[in-house]
């Protein structure tokens, strides 16, 4: 049997942190360890979290609190490295899992390096938001596919320890870290998805990005504002130096995925259409989720380095 850590990453979440670690000791199959960094929290919740260790000292439960500030990513990324099990989750602190996620994912891992799963959004009174992926992604994620455009947060994820070896060159870059995870993981092979919601994934009604009724768009909007974004300088830029980083620190074991890399990482005009291309020539690995009809998977997968740029050339690396 692998054994499960959970990193647990916490800054100033008291209010809904009791729920989430409740949820983690109900799993039906049991942890190894649960690893908590905290981030610096003032208003309670590492006094929380000693107050549940010292409730459950029969749990492998390791507490650890950074002497400075790191942020979100820099936290997370700095928090997998402590981890000693086979296999790790990680884990959001205002969040609920439902009891058997680590079952349910530990069975649909198999032998790939990562395995990913649905939520359940709700907003922070409980009520129910609708699913993350309203339409179900394919069961295996070809490389190609998931290295160009990464879908899944961190709360979803469970990967073998092994990519932390690659995941050390990152820890001190402000970069998305599911996002990361899921690039490296991505590196060495298929990804594997199930279709559950397996998290009760919050969304605080009091965030700016809160918006549970966003209008419906048409069907071509989504590629009209992809062509938008090539003239985002800044999203350009973010996608070049992302591609840069993974060029240089990260081992591709597709060359067909090493090569389109490389010319992700120029971000270059030239670049983005020869990736497009390229994708085109492999659509079946680059838009394995584009539904019936090969003209509209063929018409995805060229436009899946202009999608990259649009959507995760926001925010993936800070400038």
């Amino acid at each position: 049997m692998q054994k499960i850590s959970i990193i647990l990453c916490t800054f100033n979440g008291a209010d809904y942190l009791g729920e989430q670690l409740e949820s983690l000791l109900a799993q039906t199959l049991p942890f190894h360890e649960l690893v908590v960094q905290d981030d610096g929290s003032t208003d309670g919740t590492w006094q929380l979290l000693e107050a549940f260790r010292r409730a459950h000292s029969e749990r492998r439960i390791r507490l650890h609190r950074n002497d400075a500030r790191l942020g979100y990513n820099r936290n997370f990324l700095t928090a997998v490295q402590r981890a000693e099990g086979d296999l790790i989750a990680c884990c959001d602190q205002d969040d609920i899992w439902v009891p058997d996620k680590l079952e349910v994912l530990a069975g649909a891992l198999g032998r790939a390096p990562l395995v990913f799963h649905n939520s359940m959004l709700m907003d922070n009174r409980h009520r129910e938001m609708g699913l993350l992926h309203a339409r179900a992604l394919p069961s295996l994620i070809p490389s190609l596919g998931a290295v160009l455009y990464p879908r899944a947060y961190g709360h979803q994820l469970l990967f073998r320890r092994e990519l932390c070896e690659t995941l050390v060159a990152f820890a001190d870059e402000e970069i998305s870290y599911d996002y990361l995870i899921y690039t490296v993981a991505a590196a060495r092979g298929a990804l594997h998805y199930v279709h559950r919601p397996l998290v009760w994934w919050r969304r605080h009604t009091a965030a700016t990005t809160f918006n549970p009724s966003a209008p419906k768009t048409g069907k071509w909007d989504g590629y009209l504002q992809a062509l938008k974004a090539l003239r985002q300088t800044d999203n350009r830029e973010r996608t070049r130096r992302y591609f840069a980083l993974l060029q240089d620190r990260v081992a591709f074991a597709q060359p067909l995925v090493a090569k389109a890399v490389r010319r992700m990482a120029r971000g270059s005009l030239v670049g983005l259409l020869d990736v497009g291309r390229l994708c085109l020539r492999h659509d079946r690995e680059a838009a394995p989720d584009a539904g019936p009809g090969r003209t509209r998977r063929r018409l995805r997968a060229f436009f899946l380095p202009l999608f990259f740029v649009r959507d995760h050339g926001r925010y993936i690396i800070r400038l």
